[in-house]
């Protein structure tokens, strides 16, 4: 009799394994529950560092263009006073594609997805990302005449849809 039954306390019954598989099917359950809007925000910070950088890059291009189209190269003289080329123009686009635009006003309204560089071609590794551009006379925000000071906002929108917002201004000195 002492054979039989110690070959009985050898091992688990059916029993005890479903429970044992409901109990951990359970713990896993509860840790993916746990740690799942972390992993689908582990992207957040490079998304974000690269929304810095297509901003930034983007109102460089635009900070070296000219304050408007009737502007000499280099902004020697303004718009608007004596001897200079004449009163600043409407804002709006005067050329059309991103590669030919050549004072600020011309990004006026320029939204693109996926972002391309000054030269026409997308830019690589932005494919999700998309760029929005407004231009406006901004002047009594910074304390001179309205024409004479045009506010940029480059809003770049990630692909998992936070919206980054960067702003500077092109003044007609």
């Amino acid at each position: 009799m002492r054979a039989i039954a110690d070959r009985h306390t050898l091992g688990f019954t059916l029993i005890e394994i479903i429970v044992s598989i409901v109990v951990f099917g359970i713990l896993i359950t509860l840790l993916i529950v746990g740690f799942a809007p972390n992993i689908r925000r582990g992207a957040d910070p490079l998304f974000s560092m690269r929304a810095v950088e297509l901003g930034q890059s983007y109102l460089e291009e635009i900070l070296g263009k000219r304050f408007a189209e009737n502007s000499p190269p280099g902004n020697g003289l303004r718009c608007g006073e004596t001897g200079g080329p004449g009163a600043c123009s409407a804002i709006g686009a005067e050329e059309a594609g991103h590669n030919s635009f050549d004072d600020v006003d011309d990004y006026n309204g320029l939204n693109e997805m996926p972002p391309i560089d000054s030269s026409g071609a997308p830019r690589a590794g932005y494919d999700n990302f998309r760029v929005q551009v407004s231009v406006s006379y901004a002047g009594a925000d910074i304390g001179v005449n309205n024409t004479d000071a045009k506010r940029i906002t480059v809003t770049v929108t990630d692909p998992s849809g936070n919206a980054s917002l960067f702003s500077a201004y092109k003044a007609n000195f």
